[in-house]
């Protein structure tokens, strides 16, 4: 008996051991995609466990810098990294996606809007971006209201979101429309409670998605090879990423 305790004790020790944490600071509209992503990781090494923040990329990059202990960093733009990059916290970067910005309506909103411009119209009430001081997909639909001219009108209607997430459950709850990444409209719940305007990519600077290595840790480099395989394309496109 005690020699199986023993045993017992030396296989948990050497678990613990092997186990390797890493700890993910990932941009709010990565909350669909993101869990599948790392299911589909661990399967492939199994002694890494994985824990994930997500907030607005500007808020974790005030985290990052305040010493955050995060091993990977996935951002909503580039222009995150670069930051944190210009402060030689960033050990390797890669991009591994782009989002997709959509204009998302409740189906209480009758008839729905066919494009940016009919957010002016009388019958529309609040709409939900994400704070776009720190979030990218909010400064994006600020870019887009100014692409069709219409910011000046519709601003007084802007109600801001701490990131796009919320952004999308506040769209849901209170039968307004919003700003939001693809992948939170292809959720079940939105689908059924409303719909969208798709938004060409010329009416806001790119999302490219960037993967930053922030400590030197084996588990975050086996994580960036991970996102930039076939199999993480596959997940990422599915949840309507396009290739960066």
């Amino acid at each position: 008996m005690k020699a199986l305790r023993l045993a017992l004790l030396t296989m948990l020790l050497v678990s613990g051991v092997l186990a390797a944490d890493l700890r993910i600071a990932a941009a709010a509209n990565l909350n669909q995609v993101l869990p599948e992503l790392i299911s589909s990781f661990e399967k492939e090494s199994p002694d890494i466990r994985t824990s994930v923040t997500y907030a607005a990329s500007g808020t974790l990059v005030q985290q990052i810098s305040m010493g955050a202990p995060y091993e990977l960093f996935l951002s909503a733009s580039s222009k995150y990294v670069d930051f944190l990059d210009g402060r030689k916290l960033v050990l390797a970067r890669q991009d591994f996606a782009r989002g997709r910005l959509v204009l998302y309506y409740s189906k209480f909103i009758r008839p729905p809007p066919a494009a940016v411009s009919d957010l002016t119209r009388a019958d529309i009430g609040r709409v939900i971006i994400a704070n776009p001081l720190h979030a990218p997909y909010g400064s994006a639909a600020i870019s887009c209201l100014q692409f069709y001219h219409v910011l000046d009108e519709v601003r007084p209607k802007l109600v801001y979101a701490t990131n796009v997430s919320q952004a999308a459950q506040m769209s849901v709850r209170g039968a307004a429309t919003a700003f939001i990444a693809l992948p939170f409209a292809k959720n079940p719940e939105l689908m059924r409670s409303g719909g969208i305007v798709m938004l060409p990519d010329e009416c806001y600077p790119p999302l490219i998605q960037e993967a930053a290595l922030l400590r030197p840790v084996e588990a975050g480099r086996e994580f960036l090879a991970f996102l930039a395989s076939d199999k993480a394309r596959s997940i990422l496109e599915r949840y309507g990423y396009d290739p960066p």
